[in-house]
């Protein structure tokens, strides 16, 4: 995972840990559902099985039509990666949480930025070397991934770009702004939301969140925050 977001765990006082609220709901018809871990985990290792057999068919029919081959073993591989998506958006989340400075998570945010669009990301962070916040590196990193998968991929090699991300501390919380221009973003898709639905679950568990705004000048802005630790 994340390999910034590593390597900075300090000491936690389980007394001072409070569980992180439910995932707010993105719409005024959610509902609660019950989800049992051991059944979730019997569905992923169902379809673990059931994928491993597909790819060896995969090969199988590659011998006889290399094309039709990899076609088909790129869509198995978006459906997997689509399942993997619903498997995370229902699933309840067990986290392994570490103390980590604020400021490696505005870098990991904009390493994430970066690699998909392929230009450099400027980071305006003004944070002192105390600030921190109580996460799970690996599962912010999948928010943080998940965020950045909205963004057109090498966009940054074809034209130049100006992406800028703010980060400070204010109050109870660090707040880290991505300021992106209105073209950078993939058009909306149904896939596209439960990537954004998924990675706002993922931060609300932490205790935060994400909200996605416009600008009178069309940028766009991603608004996240996470609170944090004394």
């Amino acid at each position: 995972m994340e390999g910034a977001l590593r390597g900075f765990a300090g000491p936690i006082d389980a007394e001072r840990l409070e569980p992180a609220p439910l995932p707010r709901a993105a719409t005024g018809d959610a509902q609660i559902v019950v989800v049992q871990a051991q059944v979730v985990e019997n569905v992923g290792h169902v379809l673990g099985n059931l994928f491993q057999r597909l790819y060896h068919l995969i090969d199988l029919a590659g011998v006889a039509d290399a094309e039709a081959g990899t076609e088909l073993e790129r869509s198995t591989r978006q459906l997997e990666d689509f399942l993997q998506l619903v498997m995370d958006y229902f699933s309840p989340l067990a986290l392994a949480l570490q103390y980590v400075p604020s400021a490696e998570v505005v870098q990991s945010l904009g390493r994430q930025m970066s690699d998909t669009v392929g230009c450099s990301v400027k980071i305006d962070a003004r944070l002192s070397s105390e600030s921190r916040v109580l996460v799970d590196p690996a599962r912010l990193a999948r928010g943080f991934a998940l965020l950045a998968a909205r963004l057109r991929p090498d966009a940054g090699h074809h034209e130049g770009l100006d992406l800028r991300l703010l980060g400070q501390a204010a109050g109870p919380s660090l707040t880290v702004t991505a300021i992106l221009p209105q073209h950078l973003l993939l058009p909306r898709s149904t896939e596209a939301e439960i990537q954004w639905a998924v990675a706002e679950k993922l931060l609300e568990t932490h205790g935060g969140s994400v909200h996605e705004k416009s600008t009178v000048s069309g940028e766009v802005l991603w608004e996240i925050a996470l609170p944090l630790q004394p």
